[in-house]
C-alpha cells in the first residue's frame, strides 16, 4: 500500500472580530505554525472500506472507525460519536459531487495532529481543509455542511501570513494578506486557558442578542487601525483595550482580564470565543513567570506559534 496523497492545514487564532466576524466585520486572523496533516491511500483489496486513523501530538493513537461509506455504517469504532461525524462529513462530500467517492474505492486515511487537541486552534477546521483538498470540493461549503462558523479558519488554514477576513453578500469572502510589524509582534505573548472552549456554544450565546451594525462597524474600523502599517504599539494597546471593552459589553461577559489576572499591568485579550482557549497578553520580562505563578504553563512567543 503506497501513499496516494498527502496534505496539510494550518491552525489558527482569531486576533480581532470574535464573533462579530460571524456578521461581516472585518477580521484579523492568525495563521499557526502548528496544523494537521492527513495521509491517503488507496486500498484496492478492501473497496468500499473506509479505514481512518487519528494520531495525537504526541504520538499516541487518538481514535481509529471502519466505516462503510456507501451504505452508512459504522462498521468498528474506539469513538462512536466522532464515527457519526465522519460519516456525516463523507455524505456532505458526496452531495458536493466529489469524484472521489463516486467509485467504491477503498481507503485509508491517517492524520497527525501536531498541537494537542484541546488547545482551540482548530482540529475541526484544519479535517475539514484537508478533506476537501483530496475531495477536490470547496472547504468552506463542506465547513457550512458541518461544523459551521464563519470560514475564517478555513482561511487560516490556507494562508502562510496573517490575513484579513470579512463576509460579504451572496457568499462572497473577502481575504487580504497584511504584515503585523515587528514592533507589535515582538511584545506579544500567547498563553493557553488550561480549558476547551466550545466554539459552537459561544455562537449560539451571542446569536442569542441582536445584531448590533454599530459594533460590527466599530470592530471593522478596529481591524483597519491595526493592519495600517504605520500603527504604534502605544496605538495598538489602545485599539485591542478597546475591543475587549465592546465585545464585553454586548455579550455581557467581564473580560477575561477582570475575571482572572486583574493584577496584570498591561493589555490581556481573548481570542475566539470567550471562556478558554489561548489569550494573547502584552509581554513584560516577567510575563512568563506572572502566568506560571498562577498555573498557566502553555506560553507562546508571537514567532513560535504564528506564521
Amino acid at each position: 500500500m503506497s501513499v496516494l496523497q498527502k496534505f496539510k492545514s494550518n491552525g489558527k487564532l482569531l486576533l480581532t472580530g470574535e464573533y462579530t466576524v460571524l456578521d461581516g466585520a472585518l477580521s484579523l486572523a492568525l495563521p499557526a505554525r502548528l496544523g494537521q496533516s492527513l495521509e491517503v491511500y488507496e486500498m484496492e483489496k478492501h473497496p468500499k472500506k473506509t479505514v481512518w486513523i487519528a494520531y495525537k501530538n504526541d504520538g499516541k493513537l487518538w481514535f481509529k472507525t471502519v466505516l462503510d461509506i456507501h451504505d452508512n455504517k459504522i462498521e468498528e469504532t474506539t469513538n462512536l460519536n466522532f464515527s457519526k461525524k465522519l460519516l456525516h462529513i463523507f455524505k456532505q462530500v458526496q452531495k458536493l459531487r466529489s469524484v472521489k467517492l463516486q467509485n467504491h474505492v477503498g481507503y485509508e486515511f491517517t492524520t497527525r495532529l501536531d498541537f494537542p487537541e484541546n488547545w482551540g486552534l482548530g482540529t475541526s477546521s484544519t479535517l475539514i481543509n484537508n478533506i476537501a483538498q483530496w475531495a477536490q470540493v470547496n472547504p468552506y461549503k463542506l465547513l457550512e455542511k458541518t461544523f459551521g462558523g464563519s470560514g475564517y479558519d478555513i482561511a487560516c488554514a490556507n494562508a502562510n501570513t496573517p490575513i484579513t477576513y470579512q463576509l460579504k453578500e451572496d457568499e462572497l469572502k473577502n481575504i487580504n494578506k497584511v504584515e503585523l510589524s515587528s514592533e507589535i509582534t515582538e511584545n506579544l505573548i500567547f498563553i493557553y486557558l488550561n480549558q476547551k472552549q466550545n466554539s459552537r456554544e459561544g455562537i449560539q450565546h451571542y446569536k442569542q442578542r441582536k445584531k448590533s451594525q454599530r459594533l460590527i462597524d466599530d470592530i471593522s474600523k478596529i481591524t483597519q487601525k491595526i493592519t495600517n502599517s504605520k500603527i504604534t504599539f502605544n496605538q495598538f494597546r489602545t485599539l485591542i483595550s478597546e475591543h475587549e471593552q465592546m465585545i464585553s459589553e454586548f455579550i455581557k461577559l467581564d473580560p477575561v482580564k477582570k475575571v482572572l489576572f486583574n493584577d496584570y499591568p498591561g493589555f490581556i485579550k481573548s481570542l475566539g470565543a470567550w471562556g478558554g482557549d489561548f489569550i494573547m497578553a502584552e509581554k513584560f520580562e516577567f510575563t512568563e513567570e506572572y502566568f506560571k505563578n498562577k498555573g498557566y504553563d502553555v506560553i507562546k512567543n508571537y514567532k513560535d506559534l504564528i506564521r
